[in-house]
């Protein structure tokens, strides 16, 4: 078991007014499901204590909220008497482990951190996830200050499926943001880019390998889909038509295909076909990158001075625009209990309170995101956030632009996977006309066969 570490608070205010507008912006979303939650009333009979005795198993993803929570465990026990168990694993391995546990039906896992955003349809079709309605509708199972309506229109909608199931409790929307070498835009007198043509122009300016490469994103397969679909909305393009179908090799993918291919190529350090965010990440704190693009909860790192050799020297902005708009990709997370779990009540204790208002508070204060719009104008974040001001304002003007950052279908991985091998093939000189044209006949035969 990790032991408990305090979470740093550093002292960089932001504005009311900021604060206003992040708490307004916050709330901004996709219309939620029909769904709406009673309030539970004081004195109905809700304890923490409840379940005192029991034990779970949570299996955590990595990543910096996770990190967050795995260090606030002995809270959570020490406030309901319920034992934890937990492991974490890389994004692609923990799922790998889901799949095998669950269809083997072992009821070895309680509770998961699960990225709504490629499990959501998939699982809920194999009937994984326990419907989290009938335990926020009961007061003696949802702590009266719970709030679900509390939650983000658009993080309520990604956690809810088509049948008004809710198959996990929001932790957070992770819209990707613009990371940047703020000290080096400022030796040469540049703002962050407004364009995607800007973007490669001071790649281009920046770039001076070894020593500094221009700009990383992900170049691993399957982890590169939703960068590049980013791209793909910029140039006007989608990965699926109004009725959908395939749409991955129209004139608007081949240049997004063309335009992230290239910068990789050109303006990347070796090797980045293999690189995932951790890698990209990596290679940025260690001041070998001017610009990186991802989640923006993987930006608490940079400020951490143990671990980034660039902190206090990192801006935070909005993506920039393309011919064919401005768009934010926006992904969603929740906590979700096992339908085989033999103790559903204890697990379902812990992913209330891992989502609760409290602990929105500490994940804000640790630097990560939040699906909450009240915690934005709490006093404490106010007072004391980790992050620098910039963060909070991509954070939310990004939710104002924010689009899906991969189709909600049952085959997203299979979508993923087909469009990251045709990334890597255009990174290593393949042209993308060709190699869109072969992910065009894979993806479609994908929908025919998983979305009847």
């Amino acid at each position: 078991m990790k032991g408990r570490r305090d979470i740093r608070q550093e002292s960089r205010g932001i504005s009311r007014r900021q604060a206003l507008q992040l708490g307004a912006a916050a709330a901004a979303g996709a219309a939620a499901g029909p769904f709406v939650m009673r309030v539970a009333r004081a004195g109905e009979g809700f304890n923490w204590q409840r379940f005192k005795g029991s034990k779970i198993f949570v299996q955590f993803t990595k990543n910096p909220w996770s990190d967050t929570m795995e260090k606030l465990v002995p809270d959570f026990e020490k406030q309901t008497g319920i034992k934890v168990e937990f492991a974490d694993l890389p994004e692609i391995q923990a799922r790998q482990k889901l799949t095998v546990e669950f269809t083997a039906g072992s009821g070895g896992i309680d509770v998961w951190y699960t990225s709504m955003h490629v499990e959501k349809r998939r699982f809920w079709k194999s009937g994984w996830y326990l419907d989290m309605r009938k335990f926020l509708n009961d007061p003696t199972m949802t702590a009266p200050d719970y709030d679900w309506n509390d939650m983000a229109a658009g993080a309520k909608s990604i956690a809810t499926q088509p049948d008004g199931s809710i198959s996990g409790l929001p932790a957070f929307v992770d819209p990707w943001i613009l990371f940047y070498r703020k000290d080096l835009f400022a030796q040469k007198g540049l703002k962050p880019p407004k364009t995607l043509a800007e973007m490669e122009e001071f790649s281009q300016k920046f770039h001076n390998a070894p020593s500094l490469y221009g700009f990383v994103a992900r170049g691993l397969k399957n982890a590169n889909a939703p960068a590049w679909d980013w791209v793909l909305f910029s140039m006007g393009g989608n990965f699926q038509t109004k009725d959908g179908k395939a749409s991955v090799n129209t004139p608007e993918a081949v240049k997004a295909m063309d335009y992230y291919a290239g910068m990789l190529r050109r303006f990347a350090p070796p090797g980045v076909v293999n690189f995932n965010w951790y890698e990209c990440s990596s290679a940025f704190m260690q001041g070998q990158v001017a610009m990186y693009f991802d989640g923006v909860n993987f930006a608490s790192q940079f400020e951490d001075k143990e671990k980034s050799k660039i902190a206090g020297n990192v801006g935070y902005a909005v993506l920039p625009a393309g011919p064919g708009g401005h768009f934010s990709p926006i992904f969603g997370n929740a906590v979700a209990v096992s339908a085989q779990s033999k103790v559903p009540g204890p697990a379902y204790f812990f992913a209330q309170w891992a989502t609760t208002k409290q602990s929105a508070v500490k994940e804000l204060l640790a630097g990560v995101g939040s699906a909450r719009t009240s915690v934005w104008n709490d006093p404490q974040i106010k007072a004391k956030p980790k992050m620098p001001a910039d963060w909070y304002q991509a954070y939310v003007d990004s939710l104002k632009i924010g689009r899906l950052g991969l189709p909600e279908i049952v085959g997203v991985t299979e979508y993923r996977d087909i469009i990251g091998v045709a990334i890597q093939k255009a990174i290593e000189g393949a042209k993308s006309a060709d190699v869109l044209a072969a992910a065009q006949k894979e993806f479609q035969e994908v929908l025919d066969k998983t979305e009847k």
